[in-house]
């Protein structure tokens, strides 16, 4: 916000913090916010902005033995028997997941109710039947959602992976 100073010279006082302006309103100082993958630091007469992380995405060490899974995570099984990994329920268009094998038990990939899951000429049993699974340890998927709620696809996979 303008000030002055002993000179009275106006100045701006807004350590870590920039104009943010919206149609018929004057700008406003304002703090950025950071998102999934992104680090903010304010600071005096600084912001620093920097990614962290796989590409954005959280990464999730899951040493449990069932998880249902959130958009722009990655997983790491991690466990001596198996890990389950449900997709949400609800997902949008775009939301991506990743799976990555490191436990000895492996990873099920598990569908909710009403969902469909396709793998280059193959497709998952519909609803919740359906499922992709690791065969050894470090095998993994990358899993977006193409159609809201129900279909999803396997864009990138490592390992002999089974389909059910």
């Amino acid at each position: 916000m303008p000030t002055n100073n002993a000179t009275n010279t106006p100045e701006l006082t807004l350590n870590g913090q920039t104009f943010i302006g919206s149609t018929g309103v004057n700008p406003v100082a304002a703090t950025l916010t950071a998102g999934v993958g992104i680090t903010i630091t304010n600071g005096a007469g600084s912001i620093t902005i920097a990614g962290t992380g796989a590409g954005g995405f959280a990464t999730v060490d899951q040493a449990g033995a069932a998880v249902t899974m959130v958009a722009s995570t990655q997983y790491v099984a991690n466990n001596a028997g198996l890990v389950t990994l449900t997709l949400p329920a609800v997902a949008a268009e775009g939301d991506t997941f990743r799976i990555i094998g490191k436990g000895a038990g492996g990873w099920l990939m598990a569908q909710a109710a009403g969902q469909t899951t396709h793998f280059g000429n193959l497709a998952t049993t519909a609803g919740a039947g359906g499922s992709i699974a690791s065969t050894n340890q470090w095998d993994g998927i990358t899993i977006v959602c193409v159609t809201a709620n129900t279909t999803f696809a396997i864009y990138g996979a490592q390992g002999n992976l089974t389909v059910v």
